[in-house]
């Protein structure tokens, strides 16, 4: 897999507020990637995936920080922080197809079956 660096051109170095989490979310922050306009420009298959499309990732990043703090209790917690700096990015199946593709093909077949 291609490996794409993520790093910022300098005009657009600028700090960008995290995104708030929505209701429902299963996953805690941080665990999802979010790409803008310039890194769909370096990694133009992401303009081509469809929402609920599966990809695979594969990435280089460093090792920022490293915490572990003891609690109350003796129980300890560690967090560890990676920035990405590269990262590559594949649809799952060479063959996808967007939800309405699927629908016809599925709706196709139905009647296949029941002609027969």
């Amino acid at each position: 897999m291609k490996m794409i660096d993520l790093k910022l051109s300098k005009q657009k170095s600028e700090v960008t507020e995290a995104p708030k989490m929505a209701e429902g979310d299963r996953w805690p922050y941080g665990m999802q990637l979010r790409f803008e306009s310039e890194q769909c420009e370096k990694i133009p298959n992401l303009k081509e995936m469809k929402i609920g499309a599966k990809v695979e990732i594969s990435g280089i990043g460093e090792i920022t920080s490293i915490r572990m703090n003891e609690e109350k209790g003796g129980k300890e917690k560690y967090s560890v922080e990676i920035q990405m700096q590269q990262i590559g990015v594949e649809g799952k199946s060479k063959s996808q197809e967007s939800m309405i593709d699927a629908m016809k093909n599925h709706r196709k077949n139905m009647t296949m079956k029941l002609g027969s």
